[in-house]
């Protein structure tokens, strides 16, 4: 939904501003920043486990206060990637000052403020805190709420799926839902990191892998992705992502085959007219002979036969 103050007097278009903003996330306060005209968007979607928005909006201070958690039913944990502008975050005596590309975390139990500076936009992520412990596990406790995660930290490759998980639900959204499917545990892996408690053997191994494939499931359908690619927007070394990947039997580049191959899955049940070149071009494919091979090879059966099997006709 969008409010601009073309709508209605700036008094008014900024309260009805608050009570959107509050019905979208929790209930909070806000005051305009600035003499300029007004103007606000938020767009929202539900996936499994939480929720994702793009909010832009003119400069504003945004308040949690402890008459609004008071009306609240629930706890959630908060994620926002800044993609316009700049801003602080205040909670629990801790100031974060954010850049595009920067994410912080804050949490709805607890008072926080947002400050925002001039024209602004955001991906924003909800979960309910309950949904997120259990991810975390009975061993995971404080929240590295108000802290800055860098978009060129580990923290930050999560940032970047989530920020491209917006983008694409805007475009495709079927695709968006097949990507999703992991936010919540990518979620409580970049809360890890930002806390400090970063695993060391196997687990710490196993993080890493989970950051790699968040990367490779926002990029797969890019025919031109490279393993080179993915390692630059990883922050390791190619050694260290085949090393990653190494009890995976053919490595990563079977990884990223099976990925292309269970998007053009859900293409193919989703339209079933779409010629079979768009789909594999759509999915990642450089060509409708690779589709086709690549295909067989994961599900055994061609594009078409999985296609009857989809609408409930037995494959020939």
């Amino acid at each position: 939904m969008e409010i601009s103050q073309t709508r209605a007097g700036a008094r008014e278009s900024f309260a009805e501003w608050e009570s959107l903003l509050s019905e979208s996330y929790v209930p909070l306060m806000a005051d305009p920043r600035g003499d300029g005209a007004f103007h606000g968007r938020i767009e929202r979607t539900s996936q499994p486990g939480f929720d994702l928005s793009t909010v832009s909006a003119s400069g504003q201070r945004i308040r949690r206060t402890p008459r609004g958690i008071a009306k609240t039913d629930g706890e959630y944990l908060l994620v926002s990637i800044l993609t316009e502008g700049s801003g602080r975050l205040h909670q629990d005596d801790r100031v974060a000052s954010l850049r595009p590309g920067d994410m912080v975390f804050y949490d709805t139990s607890r008072p926080y403020q947002w400050d925002l500076d001039g024209p602004w936009a955001q991906v924003v992520v909800q979960t309910p805190l309950e949904v997120l412990r259990q991810q975390l596990g009975p061993g995971d406790s404080a929240l590295p709420t108000a802290m800055t995660v860098p978009a060129d930290s580990a923290g930050g490759v999560v940032a970047g799926y989530f920020r491209d998980l917006a983008r694409i639900q805007q475009s495709a959204p079927g695709h968006a839902t097949v990507l999703a499917d992991n936010g919540v545990k990518l979620l409580a892996s970049a809360v890890r990191l930002a806390s400090g408690e970063i695993p060391s053997g196997q687990p710490a191994q196993a993080l890493s892998r989970e950051q790699v494939l968040a990367f490779m499931r926002t990029r797969c359908a890019d025919p031109s992705l490279t393993i080179d690619d993915i390692a630059r927007a990883c922050l390791v070394s190619r050694r260290t992502l085949y090393r990653l990947f190494g009890d995976v039997e053919d490595g990563l580049s079977a990884v990223l085959r099976r990925m292309r191959v269970e998007c053009a899955r859900s293409l193919l049940a989703r339209d079933p007219g779409r010629a079979t070149a768009t789909v594999a071009l759509a999915s990642g494919f450089a060509s409708e002979r690779h589709f086709f091979r690549a295909f067989r090879l994961e599900t055994g059966m061609t594009p078409g036969e999985f296609r009857m099997v989809a609408a409930g006709a037995p494959a020939m």
